[in-house]
């Protein structure tokens, strides 16, 4: 793996992947090319962040819309700014849609795949059902043709599907039973809160994740982790354990300013 140069840090660190981005098909237009579901094809993992600006060696970059109000005029602004920032390819869009909308994300997903996203990250998923759902609002609310991946293999959206509560776990291996499913992404704090435990670095919250990421695995589903580090040093460290650990996805942070 090749590192990424340290003055990326301030985006969220830049030797947080010791990945650069591989040449993608320079022929196929821009918005047609999702870097999460092109890195995994060439068993690279994909790296991002949450922001909504570009930033030129990442991914893609998750857009957060699961607290507050929904604001999709304020989604369009930052896609557009993500991808007229970014290189080419550009960066791909990840929309977090409000957790509100996890049981019926129909409307929520055309309005975000109408405003250019090509990933919708589902927060909260605890049941079959729900994971049916947010696979198949993509597939309903899909513009210009395009399908879910790997559901179908030449599609270009890609379903992210986190799992965050001790609820979710239980029902895991119905969810991952589900087609369509692009990632599991988990949710430590949220998990560790479920837990009862004191933040997302207790042992016992580690071993969760780690069943998650094992039952993964066994599926050949890509499984993503947040990181939230103190120092590009940090980052680096704790990006290079999980991508050891198996993690193909990662969305990496520091609280540095």
């Amino acid at each position: 793996m090749r590192p990424i140069p340290l003055a990326l840090a301030a985006v969220c660190t830049a030797a947080l992947t010791g990945v650069a981005s591989q040449p993608l098909y320079a022929q196929e237009e821009e918005e047609e090319v999702n870097r999460v579901i092109e890195q995994l094809r060439q068993g690279q993992p994909a790296i991002g962040t949450f922001t909504r600006a570009a930033r030129p060696d990442l991914d893609f970059a998750v857009i957060d819309e699961q607290y507050g109000d929904f604001d999709i005029d304020g989604v369009r602004e930052a896609v557009v700014a993500i991808r007229a920032g970014s290189a080419t390819p550009a960066i791909t869009p990840v929309v977090r849609i409000p957790l509100a909308e996890r049981d019926t994300p129909e409307a929520v997903v055309r309005q975000v795949l109408d405003a250019g996203a090509s990933s919708v990250m589902f927060p909260d998923i605890e049941t079959r059902a729900q994971a049916v759902s947010a696979v198949n609002s993509m597939r309903v609310g899909r513009a210009s043709g395009a399908d879910v991946w790997p559901l179908d293999p030449n599609g270009t959206l890609v379903a992210m599907l986190q799992i965050e509560t001790l609820v979710g776990i239980a029902n895991l291996d119905e969810i991952l039973d589900v087609p369509g499913i692009g990632v599991i992404f988990l949710g430590p704090t949220d998990l560790a809160a479920s837990a009862r435990e004191d933040g997302p670095n207790a042992p016992r919250v580690d071993a969760l994740v780690h069943q998650v990421l094992e039952a993964c695995l066994e599926r050949n589903i890509p499984c993503g982790y947040p990181i939230v580090a103190s120092t590009p040093e940090d980052a680096e460290r704790q990006t290079a354990r999980r991508l050891a650990e198996g993690f193909k996805v990662l969305a990496v942070m520091t609280t540095v300013r």
